[in-house]
Order: C-alpha cells, then sequence, then structure tokens
C-alpha cells in the first residue's frame, strides 16, 4: 500500500468518525495499541540478543529454569 492509499483510508476513518458512522471503543484501541507496541519491542529485544550473541543464547535465555 503506497501513501497516497494510506492517506485516503485515514481520511476516510476520520470522517466517518467526525458523522458518527463510527463507533470507536477507546479502550480497546488504547489496549490494541498498548499491546502491539508491547509485541515489537519484545521483538526487536529478541533481534538484539541473536544479534549480539546468537541464537545459542536466545535459546538458553527462553529454556525454562
Amino acid at each position: 500500500m503506497d501513501d497516497e492509499t494510506n492517506t485516503m483510508k485515514i481520511a476516510e476513518l476520520k470522517a466517518q468518525i467526525e458523522r458518527a458512522t463510527y463507533d470507536v471503543d477507546v479502550d480497546a484501541v488504547a489496549a490494541a495499541f498498548v499491546s502491539r507496541m508491547l509485541a515489537a519491542h519484545a521483538a526487536l529485544r529478541r533481534a538484539d540478543v541473536r544479534a549480539l550473541l546468537g541464537d545459542s543464547a536466545l535459546d538458553e535465555i527462553r529454556a525454562p529454569a
């Protein structure tokens, strides 16, 4: 998807919200956003460990104590 298409979709969603034809559950949006950010952060941490120490270190970290 290109930037112009994304911009058009975002503009249409904003228009729907302004017309009240689109209900927004702010708690659900916030929970989804936080969940997504935590998942991205965890993925980056795993990538950092793998890059710095290798796959074996990541496997060791994941292993139950």
